[in-house]
C-alpha cells in the first residue's frame, strides 16, 4: 500500500508554516502515543506514520524535495544528502552542546533552541539511531530552558479509588538506564477521567545537572457496576416496581460508604432524583458531593393477560398520555 500524503497525515495543507506543522505533530503524537493507548492495536502504527511525515515536513531541504518529487524524492540517496546536509548545518551550529550518546545523533545547541526543538531533535535522533526506538512520554514535556524532562505516566484507578484516593507505588527507569527507584505517589480523592497528578522533582534528569523534571500522573477511572459520577455527584440507578411508585417504600441502597435506607416517596416516577447530601465525591474546597438516586419505575417480569388488561384499562379511566405535557414539535 502506497504512504500517505505526509500533509494529510499531520492535518495541514501543502502551504503551512513550519510552527502549524510543529503544534499539529506535537498534537498527533500525544494523541496516538502507544503508552497512552494500550488497548488500541493500530496505536503505534499511526504515531510511526505520524513521526514519519513530520520527519520529513519539519526538514525544508526534504521538504522542498518531497513537494517536487513525493516520497521518492524522500527515499533513497535524496533522504541520505538531505539527513547530510542537517548534520553539517548542526555542527556549524551554536555555542553550547549536548550530543546524543548513539554517534551520528542529532547535536542540539541549547543557546539557540527551545525545548520544542529539543524534543524534535531528541525525536529524529532515535529514529535513526536506534531504529524502531519509541519515544516514551517523557519525550513530550519539559521546562523552559535547559531542558528537564518530565515523567507522563498513566495509571488506571478503580471507581473507589478516584473518589477516596489511594497511594501507589510506582517504579520508573531514567532515559539512559543508569538507575531505577520506586516513587509512592498519593493520588488525591476526587480525581477524575484524564486528571493530572504532579509530583515535583520526580522526573528524568536534566542531561546538563540541572536538575530533575516532574512526575506527571494521568489518571484513568474504570467504570463501576452501579456507580457513576456527575461533577460531585455520585449517580445510582435505583429501580422500583409500580406498586412502590405507587404507595411509596423505604428502599436500602448502597453508597460509597456503606448502604442507607432512603424513603421513596408516593407517586413518584421514573427520572425523579432522590438526594442523599454529602454521599457523593470531595472537591478541593473540601466540600463533598451528593449522591443522587435516578428512580427507574419497572413493571414484574411475566404479566398475565388479565393483569395487562388491568394497566390497559387503568390508562382508559384516567385519560392517561404520558407524553402530552412534552412538546417534541412533532
Amino acid at each position: 500500500m502506497a504512504p500517505r500524503d505526509y500533509y494529510e497525515v499531520l492535518g495541514v495543507g501543502p502551504t503551512a508554516a513550519a510552527e502549524q506543522i510543529k503544534a499539529a505533530y506535537r498534537k498527533l503524537a500525544r494523541r496516538h502515543h502507544p503508552d497512552l493507548n494500550r488497548n488500541d492495536k493500530t496505536a503505534e502504527t499511526r504515531f510511526k506514520e505520524v513521526q514519519e511525515a513530520y520527519d520529513v515536513l519539519s526538514d525544508p531541504k526534504k521538504r522542498r524535495a518531497y513537494d517536487q518529487f513525493g516520497h521518492a524524492g524522500v527515499s533513497g540517496a535524496a533522504a541520505a544528502e538531505a539527513a547530510a546536509a542537517a548534520a553539517a548545518a548542526g555542527r556549524r551550529a551554536g555555542r553550547v552542546r549536548y550530543s546524543p550518546g548513539t554517534p551520528g545523533g542529532a547535536t542540539v545547541d541549547f543557546g539557540e533552541v527551545d525545548l520544542d526543538d529539543l524534543f524534535e531533535s531528541f525525536a529524529r535522533h532515535t529514529r535513526r539511531g536506534r531504529g524502531d526506538r519509541r519515544p516514551s512520554p517523557a519525550d513530550f514535556t519539559g521546562a523552559p530552558g535547559v531542558p528537564t524532562p518530565d515523567i507522563i505516566h498513566p495509571v488506571t484507578l478503580n471507581f473507589e479509588q478516584a473518589l477516596g484516593g489511594t497511594t501507589l507505588d510506582l517504579r520508573f527507569d531514567t532515559v539512559n538506564r543508569a538507575f531505577s527507584e520506586t516513587i509512592r505517589v498519593k493520588i488525591p480523592p476526587g480525581v477524575t477521567e484524564g486528571s493530572k497528578v504532579r509530583v515535583r522533582g520526580r522526573g528524568q534528569p536534566s542531561p546538563t545537572g540541572s536538575g530533575r523534571g516532574d512526575l506527571i500522573i494521568i489518571t484513568h477511572v474504570s467504570s463501576h457496576p452501579y456507580f457513576s459520577r456527575s461533577g460531585k455527584d455520585v449517580i445510582l440507578d435505583l429501580p422500583i416496581s409500580p406498586g412502590e411508585a405507587v404507595h411509596g417504600a423505604a428502599v436500602r441502597v448502597p453508597t460509597v460508604d456503606g448502604p442507607v435506607e432512603i424513603h421513596v416517596p408516593p407517586g413518584v416516577t421514573s427520572g425523579k432524583k432522590l438526594r442523599i447530601k454529602g454521599r457523593g465525591a470531595p472537591a478541593r474546597d473540601g466540600s463533598r458531593g451528593d449522591q443522587l438516586c435516578r428512580i427507574l419505575v419497572q413493571l414484574p417480569p411475566n404479566l398475565t393477560d388479565p393483569e395487562k388488561e388491568t394497566l390497559r384499562a387503568m390508562d382508559t379511566a384516567h385519560h392517561f398520555n404520558p407524553r402530552s405535557t412534552v412538546n417534541w414539535n412533532i
